[in-house]
């Protein structure tokens, strides 16, 4: 019965890591989300990782990974070059109105979200 036990928490713990970094769809839109509502100058360590595992999913779309690298490259502010792009993604209308929005705030981003931002980024995120 032990072995049982045993062998099933292996498996279910295997399937969870394998699962949980695909962060496709809504989950990568509320990851980075997330991530923009703790952010204070740069993102950090663990948010880089979350990041990456976006960047690196073939379920991502090309907004989705232009968004986290924009993400994952600010330091106080996003780059000209992925405000340029997030601008681009920001009024595209065939682009889902969650990711345009997030765009838009990860553009004007200096240094933290401002307020009225967090609000926003709190309902991107799923957590209103």
């Amino acid at each position: 019965m032990r072995k049982v036990i045993s062998l099933s928490i292996v498996v279910l713990s295997t399937l969870l890591i394998d699962i949980l970094p695909g962060y496709a769809g809504e989950s990568a839109v509320s990851t980075m989300a997330g991530i923009m509502i703790g952010l204070k100058h740069y993102p950090g360590d663990a948010d880089k990782k979350a990041l990456t595992a976006i960047l690196e999913s073939g379920d991502s779309s090309d907004a989705e990974k232009s968004i986290a690298m924009a993400i994952s490259n600010i330091k106080h502010k996003v780059t000209a070059a992925d405000k340029e792009t997030l601008g681009v993604i920001a009024v595209d209308e065939h682009t889902a109105e969650k990711l345009r929005e997030l765009a838009a705030i990860v553009a004007a981003t200096n240094h933290m979200p401002s307020a009225a931002d967090i609000e926003k980024l709190q309902e991107i995120a799923g957590n209103r």
